[in-house]
């Protein structure tokens, strides 16, 4: 069985380096191609009157920007945000919008285009009335306008406001530096620096930290959980691969990433997913609810062959489960990766009814298994033990 390990070890390595160059090569083609934008406005007069209902006529008067027209008249204007937001990128990647402005320049109207931000956070973002804030403004008065990140979708709702200021600024005479973030992602992005900063001392110091670390993990599970959704994933590490990683809104993460990686490598020791995993965290505190049987199992399971041969083959089912995601995302198969993973729990508000199930079904299997989802499925733990070992070897 350690054969077959090894060879899929080797076939995900060779998957990765397929999707690295891959996206390199796509990445290549679209700087050949900047004249075009990445999402071309081609509206219909159908279109048109989803939001003028009235109008009979419309004019392309310059990239992305239609007048529309009743009898003549000019009753307002549809733009869209390609290609001046293109360098612009969420969570999964680019979020351009279609804007609606009134006879007298004010916006009614502002809705995402087609884009590949996860669906659950999008609708968290949608539902919370982000897109209503710029409602009845001018270009100017949107361009100045400063609008809170929704929480828990901090990167999505951030990449939308900036696009729309990239608009903004191309209708208006106004050039200001596009901000990219405010006062309250700083303290959120703080907030992940210092939960980190703990887990690092428990990391060096486990026997004399060990009240320290179930407080950090507390802290994981609120701060890197459900306010900021700073999490290790397959769906991360595949936008930075497709999209690069944006360094103003995603350095706690980058450095969380970066430790996860090199800190096993140096001391042979889990970090990540033993002192900050959020959801590794609800596993072990679930875990130690009182089991009496549990107890005695577990001593029987530890000199268990039957319980050694079952960890060997879950420890390869981790294997093919990651290179059979990593394949079907890798040769273009539409899989939304975020939602392979039970990390969208903490997205609470816009999980679906499966999810929500199959998490609780990993909850209380810690009860009897420990951190069962860790130590048994997780794809994204298995990648970065993947890297560990073989380079340690």
């Amino acid at each position: 069985m350690s054969k077959i390990n090894k060879l899929l070890n080797v076939l995900i390595i060779l998957t990765l380096f397929f999707m690295i160059g891959k996206s390199l090569y796509v990445s290549y083609q679209e700087k050949q191609k900047l004249q075009n934008p990445k999402y071309e406005m081609d509206l219909t007069l159908d279109d048109a009157k989803k939001y003028f209902p009235e109008a009979d006529s419309i004019a392309l008067d310059e990239v992305a920007l239609y007048n529309i027209f009743k009898e003549k008249n000019h009753i307002g204007t549809i733009v869209n945000t390609s290609p001046y937001s293109d360098e612009v990128f969420g969570y999964n990647g680019r979020t351009p919008l279609t804007i609606c402005l009134d006879s007298e320049n004010r916006i009614f109207e502002v809705e995402i285009c087609e884009n590949r931000e996860s669906m659950g956070y999008l609708r968290r973002v949608i539902n919370s009335g982000f897109f209503d804030s710029w409602d009845g403004l001018t270009p100017e008065e949107a361009l100045a306008q400063q609008v809170d990140a929704v929480s828990g979708c901090t990167y999505t709702s951030l990449a939308v406001s900036k696009s729309l200021q990239a608009r903004m600024q191309n209708m208006t005479d106004h050039k200001v530096r596009l901000r990219s973030w405010n006062n309250k992602l700083f303290v959120r992005q703080l907030s992940v620096l210092i939960v980190t900063i703990l887990s690092l001392i428990c990391f060096f110091n486990p026997k004399k930290t060990k009240i320290l670390r179930y407080v950090t993990l507390i802290l994981s599970i609120a701060i890197l959980g459900f306010w900021t959704n700073s999490l290790l994933s397959l769906a991360l590490f595949y936008n930075w691969i497709t999209n690069g990683v944006s360094l103003s809104m995603q350095i706690p993460i980058l450095i969380i990433s970066t430790f996860a990686i090199l800190m096993p490598l140096f001391t042979k020791k889990s970090f990540y997913c033993q002192y900050l995993c959020p959801f590794g965290a609800v596993q072990e505190f679930v875990g130690m609810m009182p089991n009496k049987r549990q107890k005695s199992k577990d001593n029987r399971q530890q000199t268990s062959s039957t319980a050694n041969t079952a960890f060997k083959i879950f420890t390869l089912l981790r294997r093919i489960i990651l290179l059979v995601l990593l394949a079907l995302v890798a040769f273009g198969v539409g899989l939304d990766l975020s939602v392979v993973e039970p990390f969208p729990v903490f997205n609470y508000q816009s999980i679906g009814f499966g999810l929500a199930i199959f998490v609780a079904v990993i909850v209380i299997a810690s009860i009897f298994f420990r951190k069962p989802w860790c130590n048994y499925l997780c794809p994204t733990g298995t990648l970065l033990e993947i890297f560990r070992k073989r380079i340690v070897k």
